[in-house]
């Protein structure tokens, strides 16, 4: 995918030359990290594509500050697709003689997964570390769970303390993904197990959700393939012990689930096969969110524009729209409070009844759009991003 004489740098998971892929337009709300335009880089080796203009100190600054999963019931530790999905995770490492054995789940958010295991009788300590503090539990917490706060690239144990780690949806989230293997090495156990879980990139194209849905979650720098999650794991020393593909839930859809369980331990390379063409998937998903700032643009003819939810998807539409015909709102008083570019951002009652509605939430925009229509928007000046 890289253009004869375009800018290559090396891979951060398997050291082979990345090229150009393309430039993706964010935004957010008042001073947000992510006021730029990602540089997107592919590997052609092994498939990975990433951001490669934005730096671990930057995005650290994202989930302290900004970041409202602490708040979230995406990540509820009671939803039942959640308690299934743990009890998945939990299932994987006893069918491979993974257990009783003191370990740390590393963004933890609440904490659910070292709950389940405490609650099973997992049989050695339990941490759940993370580093939004906000997060962390500050409930009844069983007698083998500790929580602390701690990142990635600097966790809170001593050398050769720990049985496992694992890391649900953490590795997307971070650019030196050498320092956190390095970490994970140093901490394991000789022998000892390490189980990460990523969105499978290979597989957007399958579960899409919405037009540009999976390259709109601004805080996801790393898109992973299979191959590029064991090529990293192999230069820190890890062996994969096995590679699993599922569809997992969570309270609102079902992704798709990329899963390795590796060992610090010397192995036979396990060779991992491509399943998909995650560049090709990045330029059609920005192909698409362009057509669809067009057909915005085309339907609203010259008229005022209101725009309800400040989602991830919009902020990757707005850098596409004339913000001079544009009103925000957003049912949120935390979002009421900021302001994008200088726009206030109203309540949706407030609104006036005029012009175009564009709803931008893919995953609650039937909510949105029954609220409205009660609001008194008509039918036909609704526009549901989809």
């Amino acid at each position: 995918m890289t253009a004869a004489g375009a800018a290559t740098e090396a891979c951060p998971a398997c050291g082979a030359d990345a090229g150009h892929l393309l430039d993706w337009a964010y935004s957010g709300l008042g001073d947000s990290v992510f006021n730029y335009t990602a540089d997107f880089f592919a590997c052609g080796s092994c498939g990975l594509v990433y951001a490669s203009n934005i730096d671990d100190a930057r995005l650290a600054s994202f989930y302290t500050g900004e970041c409202s999963y602490f708040e979230k019931p995406h990540f509820s530790v009671t939803a039942p697709a959640n308690l299934e999905k743990y009890a998945f995770y939990a299932r994987m490492l006893r069918e491979h003689g993974v257990t009783a054995t003191d370990m740390a789940d590393v963004g933890c958010g609440r904490g659910g997964f070292v709950r389940t295991l405490a609650g099973s009788g997992w049989g050695g300590r339990l941490w759940g570390i993370d580093v939004d503090v906000r997060s962390l539990a500050d409930d009844e917490v069983p007698d083998a769970v500790s929580f602390r706060a701690g990142d990635a690239l600097h966790l809170p144990f001593e050398h050769g303390s720990l049985g496992l780690l694992t890391y649900f949806h953490v590795l997307e989230h971070i650019r030196d993904l050498d320092g956190v293997l390095a970490e994970a090495a140093r901490v394991l156990r000789p022998g000892g197990h390490l189980l990460v879980e990523v969105p499978d990139a290979e597989h957007y194209r399958s579960l899409p959700v919405g037009t540009a849905f999976w390259f709109s979650i601004r805080e996801h720098v790393n898109h992973f393939t299979a191959a590029a999650l064991a090529s990293a794991m192999r230069r820190h020393g890890f062996s994969v012990v096995t590679v699993s593909r599922q569809v997992l839930p969570t309270p609102e859809f079902s992704y798709p689930s990329l899963m390795l369980l590796a060992t610090r331990a010397d192995g036979p390379v396990t060779a991992v096969e491509m399943a998909g063409d995650v560049a090709g998937f990045a330029l059609e998903s920005k192909g698409a969110l362009e057509r669809q700032a067009r057909e915005i643009a085309s339907l609203a003819e010259g008229g005022s524009l209101t725009v309800w939810g400040c989602s991830a998807e919009l902020f990757s539409l707005l850098p596409l729209l004339d913000l001079d015909r544009v009103r925000l709102c957003d049912a949120s008083p935390l979002k009421q409070a900021a302001r994008y570019k200088g726009l206030p951002i109203g309540r949706p009652g407030d609104m006036p009844v005029e012009g175009m509605l564009v709803v931008a939430p893919y995953l609650h925009r039937n909510a949105i759009g029954k609220a409205a229509r009660e609001l008194g928007w008509p039918e036909r000046a609704i526009y549901l991003l989809e």
